[in-house]
């Protein structure tokens, strides 16, 4: 049977404290056109899922909300088809949060936002723990 490649609400990064904290606390990797990141918090045990990501493209560099829109749904759509090959490590009580912002000035094509993201995973995976 196929995995369901969905992005549910509960996988998206949404309170304004944790997006704060993130921004604080948190480290970041950078594959051209996109910035990752990235942080381990604590959260509850019996979570349905840990690992929960938000998306952001600067209004300063596209004006129009039309481009913002386009360019988040492609970087959705990227994070949706590829977050399998992610695997977050079962440790108990740990969510890894994660936040992807789109940094280039030019309007992007699937293929390369695909292709950022695939670099982003891939180096989020091989730091994949916690600090404990």
């Amino acid at each position: 049977m196929a995995i369901r490649q969905t992005l549910k609400s509960y996988e998206r990064l949404k309170r304004e404290q944790h997006i704060d904290t993130l921004f604080r606390k948190g480290k970041a990797y950078s594959a051209f056109p996109l910035k990752l990141i990235y942080l381990w918090v604590p959260g509850s045990a019996v979570a349905a899922n840990s690992l929960r990501v938000g998306f952001s493209v600067p209004k300063k560099k596209f004006r129009k909300a039309v481009h913002r829109n386009k360019i988040k749904r492609l970087m959705r759509e990227a994070w949706r088809t590829q977050k399998d090959t992610l695997q977050t490590s079962e440790v108990s009580g740990m969510e890894l949060h994660c936040f992807i912002i789109h940094t280039g000035i030019e309007m992007p094509d699937f293929v390369t936002i695909k292709q950022a993201m695939s670099k982003l995973l891939v180096k989020l995976q091989h730091t994949n723990q916690p600090q404990s």
